[in-house]
């Protein structure tokens, strides 16, 4: 190898794999890090770590500069940027170029080539490959974008001229308003800004229901360029990929070939180098391009698994230019392999990125091929994307590839957060996925199907202040709060009584809803609790047997797998709060959140507040406020946008009012939970 050390400039469940293939290579092997995950699993793994800067990619793993110095101060001479990050960036490549140093991956040409949304359609064009109506030419200025709108006409398709990952698009609606159009046209061009530093938007023909087929492809550089076969990527989420699968999944006759033809012959078009991904959509016997991704793609598991060749060796070989694809036979195509995306969001609010601490973990065994970057206690943070592993499975079938996929969802656990592991589940559970070939809109038809709640989380607040009650009586050392300092009681006669002379919470669950609780035994002497909860809505008194014993949890006489554990540590590491128990709990596939105070503690940190709170649904950073203290709003009407693991998010007006108190700044980072206005309910008008 004319290569005798590789710096990943990456981090995560990526820069563990190719630091694997790399030592098997014979290669040394650093990386690099962010404050954020100075003792994330991939520094560890890897063993040589360079600081590069604060959390936020953007002076981090976003940093030219600071990833060249690393390079240079670990007498790296090759830089393997995994993807996303700096992966598609030119001006990287050649700086690389410039200090010598190998970019594994395309020349910056190519980068340019492909990078830009127009240019790699009109190539695909010189190829002879067909492309979606639209324009040619990708624009920065939203009037000439929204004039592209109109002339094209239909439902239509926002894309970021210089996006991938499913960043930086949007649809616009046949029939829809300018008003809706522009807000569209603002949205695409903020998140492309962001996410790539180019708001530049492309407008194509909106096509529903089609599929979307990759090919994978390798080029030396000098004119040889072959196929690896196809990949199906059609089960997808806001343009997110979820599942991928190799092969594809049945084509029409013919279409396969022309694919693979197609895709072939746009590497041979610029003399390509490296590994690609060009991408098609492809609508009953026809297909369209739609762009190319010239670098190492997420799903590439899936083709290892078929092909039995290491993708990251022949990215290597081909940037030393020890790649000869001249002799090169049609590689294999064995079996059927399935790639699952495991992320932190939660489909319950709309599949929202979630973060916080994993709590506890369980991977499924071997074969299972696990890629993950977390591990029992790390801590996920808003600053980069929300996936949290990938599980890779190859049968001789797609039938047998799924019953090991859900077999592999079976034996895993994931505790501490939202995640969407029941959602997968249910994805490969229904016939819909498993019986018939999917389209990219499947997931959004299915995500309306959520599995029915499981009954032990209408009863989290009981759970968790009987917990608390039980720590606080064991003296332990994770008590996060003693009932006894804020003890007191109601009236047995008053409304909303609860028993007298017993310890009593104000608990609050994730889904804001709020109840008093009052933990005691059931009997002097007795391990069983009693737990009454008055829900603060005004809803009917409930009443809970408990017990919390080494063999686990049971509820009203129901044993439960649940985990149950205190993250206020953390919390109180960003609030600054020391008054509140922040108690989690989970079955491996949902984790609920419970807020247990003291009731006078409670009514001292409640005051006299009033309204509903509009509240960061996750840490992120707040980029626009439009509204001000006194403004009068609609329900449903957006009040800010906030922005979290590359999502824009719409925060909105829980009902009709006036805004009461703003207490954020556009551009400041909010923590999860953090109240950022409260609006005042209109007063009803009087009766006639």
């Amino acid at each position: 190898m004319p290569f005798h050390k590789l710096l990943i400039a990456n981090r995560g469940e990526i820069a563990i794999r190719i630091a694997r293939t790399a030592r098997r290579m014979g290669l040394g092997v650093a990386t690099v890090h962010s404050a954020a995950d100075a003792e994330a699993p991939h520094v560890r793994a890897i063993g040589e770590s360079r600081l590069l800067g604060p959390a936020p990619a953007a002076e981090s793993y976003l940093s030219i500069e600071r990833v060249l110095a690393a390079a240079q101060a670990a007498g790296a001479d090759a830089v393997h940027p995994g993807y996303g990050f700096l992966s598609e960036n030119a001006a990287f490549a050649q700086a690389l170029q410039a200090a010598g140093i190998a970019f594994v991956g395309p020349t910056p040409q190519h980068l340019r080539d492909f990078g830009d949304k127009a240019a790699a359609k009109r190539l695909a064009v010189e190829a002879g490959v067909p492309v979606i109506p639209g324009s040619d030419q990708a624009s920065a200025d939203p009037e000439a974008v929204a004039a592209m709108v109109r002339r094209i006409g239909g439902a239509v398709l926002l894309k970021a001229a210089a996006g991938g990952g499913g960043k930086g698009i949007r649809i616009v609606d046949e029939g829809a308003d300018a008003d809706h159009a522009a807000e569209a046209i603002a949205a695409a061009m903020r998140e492309g800004r962001s996410a790539f530093g180019d708001p530049s938007l492309l407008v194509e023909r909106y096509l529903p229901r089609g599929r979307h087929v990759e090919v994978q492809i390798i080029g030396d550089g000098r004119g040889g360029v072959r196929h690896l076969w196809e990949r199906e990527c059609s089960l997808q989420r806001r343009h997110q990929k979820v599942v991928e699968e190799a092969p594809a999944l049945p084509l029409p006759p013919g279409l396969r070939r022309r694919l693979l033809d197609a895709a072939v012959a746009l590497g041979e078009r610029v003399g390509y180098r490296a590994l690609g991904t060009v991408e098609f959509l492809v609508v009953g016997n026809e297909f369209f391009f739609l762009e190319v991704n010239p670098r190492l793609q997420v799903e590439h598991p899936v083709t290892e698994a078929v092909t039995g060749l290491d993708l990251v060796e022949l990215q290597i070989r081909a940037a030393a230019g020890e790649l000869d694809l001249s002799a090169l036979p049609e590689p294999r195509c064995e079996g059927h392999a399935i790639e699952l995306r495991l992320y932190a969001e939660d489909p319950e609010q709309s599949f929202l990125p979630a973060s916080g601490r994993v709590q506890r973990l369980q991977w499924p065994p071997a074969p299972v091929r696990v890629e993950t970057g977390i591990e029992a206690g790390s801590v996920v943070t808003p600053h980069y994307d929300p996936m949290l592993a990938k599980l890779v499975v190859h049968g001789a079938s797609r039938a047998e590839a799924i019953a090991q996929a859900r077999a592999a969802l079976a034996a895993t656990r994931v505790d501490g957060l939202a995640h969407n592991l029941a959602f997968l589940e249910m994805l490969l559970a229904n016939p819909e996925v498993a019986d018939a070939v999917p389209h990219t809109g499947s997931i959004d038809a299915l995500a309306a199907r959520l599995p029915p709640r499981a009954a032990w989380r209408d009863a989290a607040a009981a759970i968790a202040a009987g917990w608390v009650f039980n720590r606080s009586r064991q003296g332990g050392a994770a008590q996060p709060v003693s009932a006894w300092p804020g003890f007191t009681h109601w009236r047995l006669a008053a409304p909303g009584a609860l028993p007298p002379l017993q310890p009593q919470y104000a608990c609050t669950d994730g889904d804001g809803r709020a109840c008093k609780a009052a933990v005691g035994n059931t009997a002097p002497g007795a391990d069983a609790l009693s737990v009454r909860c008055v829900p603060g809505d005004g809803g009917d008194e409930r009443h809970h047997t408990l017990h919390l014993g080494p063999a686990g949890l049971v509820l009203d006489a129901v044993a439960l797998p649940l985990a149950i554990g205190d993250d206020s540590g953390h919390d109180r590491a960003q609030h600054g709060d020391r008054d509140v128990a922040r108690v989690w709990i989970g079955d491996g596939r949902h984790t609920v959140f419970v807020s247990v105070a003291a009731a006078t503690s409670a009514q001292r940190r409640t005051g006299g507040a009033a309204g509903a709170a509009v509240t960061a649904p996750m840490t992120g950073t707040l980029l626009e406020l439009r509204v001000r203290e006194g403004d009068t709003v609609r329900a449903g009407q957006v009040l800010a946008l906030l922005e979290s693991m590359k999502m824009e998010i719409r925060l909105t007006a829980p009902h009709d009012g006036t805004v009461a108190a703003v207490s954020a700044t556009p551009g400041a980072t909010v923590e999860r939970g953090a109240v950022l206005l409260t609006v005042q309910a209109a007063a009803l008008s009087p009766a006639v």
